[in-house]
C-alpha cells in the first residue's frame, strides 16, 4: 500500500473529515474509496463512449447511398451475381 500526500483548502479538509466520520471511516479510507468510485465511473463512461462511436459508425454506413442491385426490375440470379465481368 502506498502513502500519498494531498493538499486541499481548510474548508474542504474539514468537510472531508466530517464526511469520513459520518461514514465511520478514516479520512484515508474515505478518500481511497471516493477515488476508486470515480475511476470506475470514468472507465464505464469511456466504455459507453466507445460503444456509441461504433454505433454511430454503423449508422453512418447504413444511412449512406443505397446500392442498386436490381437488373431490369428484378434481383439478379446467383449466376448473374457471381459472373466475372
Amino acid at each position: 500500500m502506498k502513502n500519498v500526500t494531498i493538499s486541499m483548502d481548510d474548508e474542504l479538509a474539514q468537510r472531508t473529515r466530517i464526511a469520513a466520520a459520518r461514514a465511520g471511516q478514516s479520512v484515508s479510507k474515505y478518500l481511497a474509496e471516493a477515488a476508486r468510485r470515480k475511476i470506475e465511473a470514468d472507465d464505464a463512461a469511456d466504455n459507453d463512449r466507445g460503444r456509441n462511436r461504433q454505433l454511430e459508425a454503423i449508422e453512418r454506413i447504413l444511412a449512406g447511398p443505397k446500392w442498386s442491385v436490381m437488373e431490369d426490375g428484378r434481383m439478379p440470379t446467383s449466376e448473374e451475381r457471381n459472373a466475372r465481368r
